[in-house]
């Protein structure tokens, strides 16, 4: 394949992309909802998860340095030797599930990455996820599998390669670091306008009177 073949194939996957906007509020808010964030996936899939975990720990955060209140994400692609453990004494297809069984919670919040949305890790985790109560988003190519009908929010790029669909899906990671960093940067600036409009108050210090 030529370059100017590749680049168009990424171009029009690009255009067919499309996701529920309410995954960008559920993101935002986690920190106000005190919620945890997982990533999963496999292969090429595997490296974007933590991509992603890498841009939400830290690109995502205005501040970063001085700020002690940031979201909070865990790769399950990462944990190599709780993975190898769970492969080895039970099933390559526990391996996101048994890990959610460990750290999550009702309400936190799981994103699994898989182009073709029918890795059965990736279906036995968010089928999982969905039972105990937490926020299932699924993000998938191809023809979006079951992760998409099981997904309570999806992104999905209408395409049948699995390199276009990863660069794609990357491209959208990017986007949401991005879109969650303006977005404290214009609340703070919101929030100093509305201060600044705020009348000032000089109060006078009464005066005692003499006996």
């Amino acid at each position: 394949m030529r370059w100017d073949e590749y680049k168009e194939h990424v171009k029009k996957a690009l255009d067919s992309f499309e996701f529920d906007d309410e995954i960008l509020g559920i993101l935002k808010n986690s920190i106000k909802n005190n919620q945890t964030i997982f990533v999963g996936g496999n292969g090429g899939s595997a490296a974007i998860a933590s991509h992603y975990v890498c841009d939400l720990s830290k690109g995502a955060n205005k501040d970063w340095k001085a700020n002690f209140n940031r979201y909070r994400a865990i790769c399950l692609s990462s944990n190599l030797g709780y993975i190898t453990a769970i492969s080895n004494d039970e099933h390559y297809d526990e391996v996101f599930k048994q890990q959610l069984i460990n750290l999550a919670k009702p309400n936190d919040i799981l994103i699994l990455i898989s182009s073709s949305g029918n890795s059965p890790n990736i279906v036995k985790a968010a089928e999982y996820a969905k039972n105990i109560g937490m926020v299932v988003i699924g993000i998938s190519g191809f023809k979006g599998g079951k992760l998409k009908e099981i997904a309570h929010h999806t992104a999905y790029v209408n395409h049948d390669k699995y390199e276009v669909c990863e660069n794609i899906h990357d491209i959208f990671g990017q986007f949401l670091s991005a879109y969650l960093k303006d977005s404290a940067s214009e609340e703070a600036s919101a929030d100093e306008l509305s201060a600044a409009q705020q009348p000032s108050i000089v109060m006078s210090a009464g005066r005692k009177k003499k006996k």
